[in-house]
């Protein structure tokens, strides 16, 4: 089989793992998906945010700041296929399969089949994470930018890559940096025109110089604020060395799954078990190969330098903070099938025996971790667009930010939100992080229940069983009227309405004064 063929052939195959049932696994949309969504409906339609800021770098996130870019990318799939799950998402599924085509072309159709395959790079696919598309930029640029050492026309273009690919995410906010870097010093020691370089790295600057201008305001780096390791200078450096090791745990890349639940399929790691075989004899293989070649220097460095973001916080194992990492590693395990020669009869059955276990853990992640991915709130959207003229409140004690789903779903129109932040709050727009999980649209109430004041009002209150127990119900004369079950039939919303005048009857010895003042 030819190059051409075996790169067509693992381009389908990774087609094939990360385009059928975009929209239904993972089950439901994770707020961040609704909100980079929502987002991008928004800009389509008024070209600002939803909280009205025109054309934003950075999108402001529930409590802090997140990378705008993959919204942009977005917003034409939203404006062709209406705001929805597929819609959302196919920007990074589609980064996922040009990564599969890049990676194949660029260095090894084995290469390919790996990233194609792999668990993290296929569930980072199907799930609107900024990260794919950053991964995808980062590798296009330094992939270019190293192709200009013999071709020099190809290093604005690298330059021009590596910097776009900071607004993505924030781990290529400094990787893009380094290799800004890197490259103009190999560019020099190549022998490239100094004009060249400095003409490239002007562009670099000019792409990067919004960005550059935000990142000195404190409140877009809450969110690292926020994940910065506690302790003394001397406690953090231990820290930090030590989460640094545990990214290259074989159990933690090979066996044990994401501990964040939304970032991983249920029963796999990072990658498959029987990869751990080829990664060793790769390494092995890297270690006698003395003196590395520029391609293997290259790949080791970007290894290295991708664990930095995640070792710097709290966190334990943060796949998604470090996914240029597992690219490098997954370079590795194809060094390590070629250097063993596995057969290609071999290579087949173990990449059957994983998309087996790919396909069982596909049904897990919508049997187990539907609610994870809110998927009862779509029909909890659907029932409260039912119901326009009653009020609804929707508890908040443990929900996420709800509002975003029910935006999302329900496609509200997005003045709705724009018209509550006045010019003077969208003046300094990257100086409020904050966020306000009690926030009223149309008919909707999202705050807490009030128990002294809700029961006492016509409306419907919805919340989990913690927020209403039968008890409640039942004390509080509340109509059950709906149950939001999730994927496996299991209640996970309820919605009841309330009946004052009965509650009012029950309490007339010790009327309260809602009693008294409303109902007559």
């Amino acid at each position: 089989m030819t190059d051409k063929r075996r790169i067509f052939a693992v381009v389908l195959l990774a087609g094939l793992l990360r385009f059928p049932g975009l929209g239904s696994t993972p089950p439901g949309v994770y707020v961040d998906e609704a909100l980079q969504g929502y987002n991008a409906y928004s800009l389509r339609l008024t070209g600002r945010d939803h909280y009205g800021q025109a054309w934003p770098v950075v999108t402001k996130l529930f409590g802090s700041y997140s990378s705008s870019l993959y919204t942009y990318f977005s917003v034409v799939p939203v404006g062709l296929m209406g705001l929805n799950p597929v819609s959302a998402r196919i920007s990074s599924a589609v980064s996922g399969i040009l990564l599969v085509l890049l990676v194949s072309a660029a260095l090894s159709p084995l290469t390919g089949l790996i990233i194609a395959v792999s668990p993290v790079f296929v569930y980072f696919s199907r799930g609107a994470f900024e990260a794919n598309l950053g991964l995808l930029l980062l590798v296009a640029g330094i992939f270019t930018s190293q192709k200009a050492v013999r071709r020099q026309a190809f290093l604005p273009w690298g330059f021009a890559l590596l910097s776009l690919s900071a607004y993505a995410y924030h781990a290529e906010r400094f990787l893009s940096l380094v290799f800004l870097g890197w490259f103009s010093w190999t560019a020099r020691r190549a022998g490239l025109a100094t004009r060249s370089i400095i003409i490239s790295l002007a562009l670099a600057l000019i792409i990067q110089t919004p960005l550059l201008w935000l990142s000195v305001h404190p409140a877009v780096n809450t969110r690292l604020h926020e994940l910065v390791i506690p302790g003394s200078p001397s406690q953090k450096v231990v820290a930090v060395v030590k989460s640094f090791g545990v990214y290259f745990s074989p159990d933690n890349l090979f066996s044990r799954p994401d501990p964040d639940i939304q970032r991983s399929f249920p029963d796999l790691g990072v990658f498959y078990w029987w990869m751990v075989i080829p990664f060793l004899a790769g390494i092995w293989h890297l270690f006698r190969s003395q003196p590395l070649s520029p391609k293997s220097r290259l790949m080791l460095i970007l290894l290295f330098l991708s664990v930095i973001p995640g070792s710097l916080t709290r966190d334990y194992f943060a796949s998604l903070r470090v996914l240029p990492a597992f690219f490098s590693v997954a370079w590795i395990i194809s060094q390590g099938l070629s250097w063993l020669k596995v057969r290609p009869v071999w290579l087949g059955m173990f990449v059957i025996l994983s998309l087996l276990e790919l396909y069982s853990n596909m049904v897990l992640l919508q049997h187990e971790r539907s609610s994870v991915w809110n998927y009862e709130y779509r029909e909890l959207a659907g029932f409260i667009k039912r119901h326009p003229d009653l009020p609804v409140v929707i508890d908040s004690s443990r929900a996420k930010p709800v509002y975003i789903l029910l935006a999302f779903y329900n496609r509200f129109p997005p003045l709705l939100f724009q018209s509550q932040y006045p010019s003077s709050w969208l003046k300094n727009y990257y100086s409020h992080p904050e966020f306000d999980p009690d926030i009223e649209v149309l008919n909707i109430h999202i705050r807490p229940i009030s128990w002294a004041g809700d029961i006492y009002r016509d409306q419907l209150l919805i919340g989990d069983q913690l927020a209403i127990s039968s008890a409640q119900a039942e004390e509080h004369f509340l109509e059950l009227v709906a149950e939001f079950r999730d994927i496996n039939g299991h209640p996970a919303l309820t919605a009841y309405r309330t009946h004052p005048q009965s509650k009012c009857r029950a309490t007339q010895s010790t009327p309260s004064s809602y009693c008294r003042d409303n109902i007559r």
